[in-house]
């Protein structure tokens, strides 16, 4: 049996937001099947997704050679935006997504902030039970601006460096 490859993780800027944007379409497209309001990721462009990099930063994450997700944050006053988490479908249930989380809550915590926050539709609950599993807690409950899915937003208090 061959060995699972090393998993690296990467920050990077806005100068891979190409990369970013194309692990991030690639890992959403099952979404369209599945959400009544479609994901404003789906038509967001290279200089979109830098400008949100510029923000904070961006992750990826490599299982050998191959990339194979990413996610981003942003840093606001009082808290770091997650946003974004992407990994590609055969990847999935291996830790990549919670790898990355952890590595930007770290980023954010060493940068004094105190709080992580994340949005999430109800109509994904893989992705609620995900960031549950690592600790975040709904905090408020809302429509979507654009139809009649509800959104989620979620927190976790970070520890200091």
């Amino acid at each position: 049996m061959t060995p699972e490859p090393a998993l690296t993780l990467a920050f990077v800027g806005p100068e891979q937001a190409e990369i970013v944007r194309e692990l991030m379409l690639a890992a959403f497209a099952e979404y369209e099947s599945v959400l009544t309001v479609p994901s404003s990721a789906m038509w967001e462009t290279i200089e979109d997704v830098a400008g949100h990099i510029a923000l904070g930063g961006a992750v990826l994450a490599r299982l050998g050679s191959e990339t194979v997700g990413s996610g981003r944050f942003e840093l606001r006053d009082d808290h770091v935006y997650i946003g974004r988490l992407s990994v590609l479908p055969p990847h999935r249930g291996r830790g990549v997504a919670a790898a990355m989380m952890l590595a930007m809550e770290q980023r954010a915590a060493a940068a004094g902030f105190r709080e992580a926050r994340i949005g999430v539709r109800t109509l994904l609950p893989r992705n609620i039970a995900l960031y549950e599993r690592l600790g975040y807690v709904v905090t408020n409950r809302y429509q979507h601006p654009r139809g009649d899915e509800i959104i989620v937003d979620m927190a976790k208090p970070l520890a200091p460096e």
